[in-house]
């Protein structure tokens, strides 16, 4: 006989905290009736029944959650469906295709290597060492003697 009320307790026990790790896990809003604290409360106070209790009419299901209240305030563009099948629909019809280059537009890189107006890109300046001869620029290892 005491063997079976051990297990009883040991089960109870082990029912109690299973729901009350259920309940304070689960997501707001798929807690039904009443808040999270409360439904905690009562699992603890009322061990085997609150635990019936909690999956009866307190645990909402993951599948079909209860209508959650929406964000307030703006959204982000790919959070709004009706955006992303504009969008989508756009790209079919071809809206947002690239243009195609001009032969005449030059990229910025070009721009930039064409220009020696300024004195800083003298190419003779990178020629000269230290000791102003003219020598002619190796391959960077250092000079040979």
């Amino acid at each position: 006989m005491a063997r079976i009320l051990i297990a009883a307790i040991v089960l109870a026990a082990a029912v109690t905290l299973y729901g009350l790790f259920d309940c304070l896990l689960r997501d707001r809003g798929l807690i039904r009736v009443l808040p999270k604290p409360v439904w905690a409360i009562i699992i603890l106070l009322i061990p085997v029944i609150g635990f019936v209790l909690w999956y009866a009419f307190g645990r909402g299901s993951e599948d079909k959650p209860t209508a959650a209240p929406r964000r307030q305030g703006p959204s982000a563009p790919d959070d709004d469906e009706d955006y992303l099948r504009k969008v989508d629909r756009d790209v079919k019809l071809g809206k947002h295709a690239p243009e195609a280059q001009k032969p005449e537009d030059k990229t910025p890189d070009a721009d930039d290597s064409g220009d020696s107006s300024s004195p800083d890109s003298d190419p003779r300046s990178a020629d000269t060492d230290d000791h102003g001869s003219g020598g002619s620029t190796g391959d960077g290892r250092g000079h040979s003697n």
